[in-house]
């Protein structure tokens, strides 16, 4: 007889888990999850910090608006009256000594 060697197949050992070593399948799952989850309460949380940083801008910025508006209405009422034609003549009589001209002082350019 004769005796034919058949060729083995190649076998890899299986490895072998302990029984306290596999991951539940939900697990698998519930980690990338619960990354994406926390990722997306962190953007949440920042965006809404942004916005209530950007709502004391605002807030800062109409009441300083407010005051350069009161600001302005005084500086025209007071550039108003100073030059007022009244107050003009006034000055040129009191203060500068001038007089209003008299018959014969204006002469008209051709």
């Amino acid at each position: 007889m004769k005796s034919i060697l058949k060729p083995q197949p190649h076998t890899r050992k299986k490895r072998v888990q302990e029984p306290g070593r596999t991951i539940p399948p939900t697990l698998k799952y519930a980690v990338p999850l619960a990354f994406i989850l926390m990722t997306g309460i962190l953007f949440y949380v920042w965006l809404h910090v942004q916005m209530v940083g950007l709502s004391y801008e605002i807030s800062s910025a109409q009441k300083q608006r407010k005051e350069l508006v009161e600001i302005n209405k005084k500086l025209r009422i007071q550039w108003a009256s100073l030059r007022s034609p009244d107050r003009i003549e006034r000055i040129a009589l009191n203060q500068l000594g001038l007089r209003p001209p008299e018959r014969g002082q204006i002469e008209i350019l051709p």
